[in-house]
C-alpha cells in the first residue's frame, strides 16, 4: 500500500492511499469517529476506476491528527482479532440449514 499525505496542517492531514477502497478506509474512518479528539473524519475515493482513495482527519485544537491515525488502526486491529477469534470459535458458529 502506498500512502501520500497531500495536505498537512497542524490539526489536519488529508492523505492518498493506493491500491485501497472502502473496506479499509471505512474501518479506519469509524475508529477514527470513536475518538473524542477527532472533530471530522472521513474519505473519498474519486472515481470508481481509479485505484485510490483519500482520506481527511480533522483534529480538535492541539490535537495531533498522526497519533489519532495510529490509536485508530490500532483499534480497528484489535476489533479485527476479536472477530476473527470469534468467527474461528465453534460456539459462536451457527449453521442455518434449510
Amino acid at each position: 500500500m502506498k500512502i501520500n499525505v497531500i495536505k498537512e496542517e497542524e490539526d489536519y492531514i488529508e492523505a492518498e492511499f493506493g491500491g485501497e477502497g472502502h473496506t479499509l478506509l471505512n474501518l479506519i474512518q469509524s475508529s477514527l469517529l470513536e475518538d473524542p479528539d477527532v472533530e471530522m473524519a472521513g474519505y473519498s475515493k474519486p472515481h470508481p476506476l481509479m485505484d485510490k482513495s483519500n482520506l481527511f482527519i480533522k483534529m480538535k485544537k492541539g490535537k495531533n491528527p498522526y497519533d489519532a491515525l495510529k490509536k485508530a488502526t490500532e483499534n480497528a486491529e484489535t476489533k479485527l482479532k476479536i472477530f476473527l477469534d470469534d468467527f474461528q470459535s465453534p460456539q459462536n458458529l451457527k449453521s442455518k440449514k434449510a
